[in-house]
């Protein structure tokens, strides 16, 4: 399943400048605050995404761009990277709102070991310090103000969440919440 997912968002990516080469690529490294809902999970991440051209092919659906996303905890916790799709909706002339949505994998704790009795040390730790997950593959869904400083360069505030929603899995869903600030930097083809 994960080499699926791996496969189509680098196909998606790959295809990007044929469906629409005059738009821009974008690098975006960013830190967010890890584990907002429950903050169980401790530390900041560091995060790195690639966002390519428009899908001209996507039009029906507001021609979104797809993107790769890592995000790394700086506590070697919970890690995550996803692929997905992104549409940016003007507000003003630099200002716009970036939702996007799509697949990601963690390396997190999915849930203890309920048959462990209630007072075993590894049982405890884990309720304690780690967000379960549920399942590795989970949704990520994020909502971004962006900000275009220039021509190139980028920065906005944003919140991501990943989870089954009970789709992808069943039982266990503490999921992750973070929130923080990205910079991108664009080259390619000129402004939108």
């Amino acid at each position: 399943m994960k080499s699926s997912v791996l496969a189509v968002a680098a196909a998606v990516l790959l295809s990007g400048p044929v469906l629409a080469d005059d738009h821009d690529w974008e690098f975006r490294l960013g830190v967010t605050a890890h584990d907002l809902s429950d903050h169980v999970e401790d530390g900041p991440n560091i995060t790195v995404g690639l966002v390519g051209p428009e899908i001209e092919a996507f039009s029906l659906i507001w021609t979104p761009r797809p993107y790769l996303y890592g995000s790394f905890n700086t506590n070697s916790l919970t890690n995550f990277g996803g692929a997905g799709l992104e549409w940016d909706f003007p507000l003003s002339e630099n200002i716009s709102f970036q939702p996007a949505f799509g697949l990601s994998y963690n390396d997190g704790v999915r849930d203890i070991d309920r048959n462990a009795p209630p007072n075993d040390p590894n049982r405890i730790r884990l309720a304690t310090t780690r967000s379960l997950m549920g399942e590795h593959i989970l949704f990520h869904t994020t909502f971004a103000l962006n900000l275009e400083v220039s021509e190139n360069v980028t920065v906005a505030a944003y919140y991501e969440h990943i989870s089954h929603g009970q789709i992808l899995g069943s039982g266990r869903n503490q999921a992750l919440d973070n929130a923080g600030i990205r910079f991108g930097y664009r080259w390619g083809g000129g402004r939108y």
